[in-house]
């Protein structure tokens, strides 16, 4: 079962709950500070980015993203197939809404100082146009 414990009432519930657990059994049970993901308009305006920077340096929107991921996120090591260890880009749906905005404003920099693209966000009064020129590319 799992809850969301957002006030004294639902606080309440879960505590009612575990209360009717039978006894003589184990159980396991995690608390976790809830996370906000990522919104919407975030992963929408990543996504733009990296079509972006892929049109203008000839990479995919799928390599950038894991380019990005690999430079500004790091990497993890997961198991292969074959038993043996491989190192990956962390992933960016981890990520909540104040990890994810920091992430971007680090895109945003990085392409301006280090690649000359100016990503602009939807508060540039630049950004309709850019999001109609890129949106159907790549």
């Amino acid at each position: 079962m799992k809850f969301k414990i957002s006030n004294d009432t639902t606080r309440a519930a879960v505590i009612a709950y575990l209360n009717k657990l039978p006894e003589g059994k184990e159980y396991d049970c995690t608390i976790e500070r809830h996370k906000v993901k990522r919104s919407l308009d975030q992963n929408a305006l990543y996504w733009l980015w990296n079509k972006c920077i892929g049109n203008e340096l000839g990479y995919t929107k799928d390599d950038v993203h894991n380019l990005l991921a690999t430079k500004f996120l790091g990497m993890k090591k997961i198991k292969d197939f074959d038993g043996g260890w491989i190192e990956v880009p962390m992933e960016t749906k981890t990520l909540d809404t104040a990890q994810f905005t920091d992430y971007l404003n680090r895109i945003q920099v990085f392409a301006s100082a280090e690649l000359g693209i100016i990503l602009p966000d939807p508060a540039d009064l630049a950004f309709a146009s850019f999001e109609d020129y890129y949106k159907d590319r790549i």
